[in-house]
C-alpha cells in the first residue's frame, strides 16, 4: 500500500499516474518529487493554470498558493511524501521511482473539507491528472537527457 492511503485512508478523490522512466541513470523518488513539482520548470500551459488559480482562489476564501506547497514532507519505503493542509482542502502525493521496471509513479489523494473545497477542486479533478502528466514528461526531460 502506497504512503498516500496510510496518510489519508478514506480520501475524496483519488488518482494514479505513471510514466516510463530509463532505467539509467536512476534517480530517487525524493529526486523525482523534487523534478516533477519544481514550479520553476513546469510546462508554459501549466504555469498559465497556476497563475489563473492564483487570481481566482481570493473569491472563495481560499489562500494563495506557498512556494512550499510542494515540498517533500517525509521519504519512506522508496516514496517522497508531500502534503498540504489547508482550510478547504487537505492534499497528499506520493512520488515513487521503480528504476527497475522504468516506471515513476504520482498518486494524489485529496479530502475536500468544505463547501469551498469543493468548489475549487470541481475544475482542478478535471484537469488533475493532464497536469500531473506534463509536469512527469518535463520532469522526465529534465533528468533524464
Amino acid at each position: 500500500m502506497t504512503l498516500v492511503f496510510k496518510a489519508m485512508p478514506a480520501p475524496d478523490w483519488a488518482e494514479a499516474t505513471t510514466i516510463t522512466i530509463p532505467s539509467v541513470p536512476t534517480h530517487t523518488s525524493e529526486e523525482w518529487a523534487q523534478a516533477v513539482f519544481d514550479v520553476r520548470n513546469v510546462p508554459a500551459p501549466v504555469l498559465a493554470m497556476f497563475w489563473l488559480r492564483e487570481r481566482v482562489v481570493g473569491l472563495l476564501g481560499i489562500a494563495k498558493g506557498r512556494p512550499d506547497t510542494f515540498a517533500v514532507d517525509k521519504i519512506a519505503d522508496g516514496e517522497a511524501l508531500i502534503e498540504a493542509d489547508e482550510k478547504h482542502l487537505r492534499f497528499v502525493a506520493s512520488v515513487q521511482a521503480d528504476n527497475d521496471a522504468g516506471l515513476l509513479h504520482v498518486v494524489t489523494a485529496v479530502e475536500l473539507k468544505n463547501r469551498a473545497g469543493r468548489i475549487y477542486f470541481a475544475p482542478v479533478q478535471v484537469l488533475h491528472g493532464v497536469i500531473t502528466r506534463a509536469m512527469m514528461t518535463s520532469a522526465r526531460k529534465r533528468l533524464c537527457t
